[in-house]
């Protein structure tokens, strides 16, 4: 870790620490790291490790950005270590159970960075990682929420990643079933969120995909925010993606910009590209 590095990293740990008035107002900051008290034991995170919650070559990002992406980690971490007390051999099985997907646009703001990143689904548009049950995208304890959760912040956890990915790949299935049953009842109904899987998520899902394209090849969307979308950009103003987006709380954004959907790919209209020309070449579907 350089020093330039180390610094910034060490600078925006300090003001998680002063800033905040939850858990993370009583970690002790010393020359190799912080520690935290849990119950009867300590959580120790060494500052390799809180580089690896800032993710390196992350480290042009703006503070609050780093910030929020580091507070969060030790959040998380510090959660499953007290897990590690409260459910003992059961520890593994419960936080497997909480796992979820998430997948959003590889330029979303509230993007974690490599050490969250499970798979980037072909098209370069779309990553693809985890959420955990009961934790807002901060790691704050929000019973309504499935937030980020780093996969990498489960190795230091000792959860095994390979029943965590599983996991959320069960539930992506289990809810693009849901999501094909719903739009063929209703083709022409807004895309939705289903349970802990948002539109981007679902969209992850190649059944999902195939049933949306219902035989064409291809497919144009508007996913301006991360629980709504709509199909057939014939049928719309073709700049509402972009302006929608725009007006979507950033957290809660989607892609910013129409997509492209065939059965393979999810693909994101290039900055400066004709956004009407793409989207009305894109055949209305007749109503039903």
């Amino acid at each position: 870790m350089d020093g330039q590095a180390s610094l910034q990293v060490r600078r925006e740990v300090l003001a998680a620490m002063l800033l905040d008035d939850g858990m993370l107002a009583d970690v002790e900051l010393d020359d190799g790291g912080v520690t935290a008290r849990v119950s009867s034991t300590w959580v120790y995170m060494d500052w390799a490790e809180l580089t690896r919650a800032a993710d390196p070559g992350l480290h042009d990002q703006p503070g609050p950005s780093l910030r929020r992406r580091i507070a969060r980690w030790m959040r998380l971490r510090i959660t499953l270590v007290e897990w590690t007390t409260t459910y003992g051999e059961g520890f593994n099985d419960y936080v497997v159970s909480k796992i979820r997907p998430r997948a959003m646009p590889a330029d979303h703001s509230l993007h974690p960075g490599s050490s969250w990143l499970v798979s980037r689904p072909l098209g370069d548009s779309t990553h693809y990682g985890l959420a955990l049950r009961g934790f807002n995208d901060d790691g704050v304890t929000d019973s309504d929420s499935a937030g980020l959760l780093p996969v990498k912040l489960l190795e230091y956890a000792n959860v095994p990643t390979d029943s965590a990915i599983a996991r959320a790949s069960q539930y992506v299935d289990d809810m693009a079933e849901l999501a094909v049953d719903r739009h063929r009842r209703d083709p022409s109904a807004v895309m939705r969120s289903l349970g802990d899987a948002d539109v981007p998520t679902l969209l992850t899902s190649p059944l999902y995909r195939r049933t949306l394209l219902d035989g064409q090849g291809m497919r144009s969307a508007a996913v301006p925010c991360r629980h709504r979308g709509w199909l057939d950009l014939g049928r719309l103003d073709p700049a509402f993606a972009v302006s929608a987006a725009e007006l979507t709380e950033p957290d809660e954004r989607g892609y910013t910009r129409p997509i492209l959907i065939t059965a393979d790919e999810i693909t994101m209209v290039k900055p400066g590209g004709n956004i009407i020309g793409q989207s009305l070449d894109d055949p209305v579907r007749p109503d039903r």
